[in-house]
């Protein structure tokens, strides 16, 4: 795609945000309500998506792009990690491309993912003997797509637009290993979400950073994993995650163990861009409570019995009344 229609883009995608802002975002309040039975309060957010949505429209972080871009975010680790330490946790990578059409994957022997660093959800695994129709039409239809702009995910709208053809991880029995997601606030992890079979039935587990089980929190239709992934590392995830989060509010690490080996994922700054469901009000108003800076000391658990007592307390006020 030409730099001048993706210029095109860009002038498009920030002309649709002015005139949204301009209206009060009508079709995000909207779809919030029909999402999650509650109004959207952009003035004084206070649940997790509410939050999540605010920190869109209005937080202007430059670290926000860089941590956005599957490319950029490399140095981003490397600079706070340092270059040895960011070495061992950085998949690598074979190839990155500006078209998509210099990929040479006919002449490698072995698997690859192929993903927009521009993008959420913009992959595919290729393998030996993929189609190099479907590979090209792959990379044409995502560099000429211009990411999240639609619900304001503003990050990716100036992320200069590259195809990565990045080595596949495979666990000892051969399957893609499970997701360990953290979710952190002020650079303390307060949430894990384990993900197993993501391409294939996904499960999902919720815990807090004491591996207590969390439900009924953003499941987006996936099945529930019964049982806590033994991770031997997990403290180590969750000190690299601390360390890459430190700089947000807000915002969930994504990781990898196989062995004695950890990975980097990806960093994401909006998870489910606010509109994934939290199905317990409560969960959702202390996770929510969790941005605070005042808070970054307690636990999810912790806030969870704050915000259950305040609820009782007005109960009791309004009874007494």
């Amino acid at each position: 795609m030409s730099k001048i229609s993706i210029e095109i883009q860009r002038i498009r995608d920030s002309f649709y945000n002015l005139r949204q802002r301009v209206l009060g975002y009508p079709k995000l309040k909207k779809s919030f309500y029909f999402l999650h039975g509650y109004k959207l309060n952009l003035e004084s957010p206070t649940t997790l998506p509410e939050r999540i949505i605010h920190k869109k429209i209005h937080d202007r972080n430059p670290l926000i792009v860089l941590t956005s871009d599957k490319l950029k975010v490399r140095d981003y680790i490397k600079d706070v990690l340092g270059e040895e330490a960011a070495n061992e946790i950085l998949i690598p990578i074979y190839h990155v491309s500006k078209t998509g059409l210099d990929i040479p994957h006919q002449e490698w022997d072995f698997e690859f993912f192929m993903k927009a660093n521009h993008f959420s959800g913009g992959n595919m695994l290729v393998k030996p003997g993929e189609d190099p129709d479907l590979v090209k039409e792959n990379c044409q239809k995502w560099l000429s797509s211009s990411y999240g702009q639609g619900m304001h995910e503003w990050a990716y709208r100036d992320i200069p637009r590259r195809i990565i053809c990045e080595k596949v991880l495979r666990d000892e029995n051969g399957k893609i290993p499970q997701d360990v997601k953290i979710y952190c606030f002020h650079g303390k992890a307060r949430m894990i979400l384990f993900v197993s079979d993501r391409f294939e039935g996904q499960k999902r587990l919720y815990t807090d950073e004491n591996l207590n089980p969390i439900y009924g929190v953003m499941m987006d239709g996936s099945l529930q994993l019964e049982q806590i992934p033994n991770f031997p590392l997990l403290d180590q995830m969750k000190e690299i995650a601390e360390k890459l989060a430190s700089p947000f509010e807000f915002v969930r690490v994504d990781l990898y163990s196989i062995g004695t080996r950890i990975f980097f994922g990806e960093i994401t700054q909006y998870p489910g861009s606010g509109h994934s469901v939290i199905d317990d009000y409560d969960y959702s108003l202390a996770l929510g409570n969790l941005c605070i800076p005042e808070n970054k000391d307690i636990t999810f658990y912790e806030m969870l019995d704050l915000v259950k007592k305040k609820k009782t307390s007005k109960t009791d006020k309004t009874r007494s009344a």
